[in-house]
């Protein structure tokens, strides 16, 4: 028939634990970065002159669930917590 592409990356050369060690730990600074923006859009928001519920609900929301998205990546990180969310 046709020749099948292959999409995924051969890794078999690679050590899957640091690679995954990698990608967990580069992600630490991005993720941060959202949790202190969206703790900045909760802050704006309970002073803000909005009655947009759902827009209010979405903003704190996002704020609550990235700050408990951080508290599970430092457990992570100190060994507290393991296998899947």
């Amino acid at each position: 028939m046709s020749n099948v592409v292959e999409l995924v990356p051969d890794r078999s050369g690679f050590n899957i634990e640091e690679l995954h060690a990698h990608a967990f730990r580069d992600l630490e600074t991005s993720l941060r970065d959202c949790v202190r923006m969206t703790g900045i859009a909760a802050e704006l928001m309970l002073s803000a002159a909005i009655e947009n519920d759902l827009l209010r609900f979405a903003v704190f929301h996002s704020a609550e669930m990235l700050t408990r998205l951080e508290k599970e990546y430092d457990a992570r990180w100190n060994s507290e917590l393991r296998g899947p969310a």
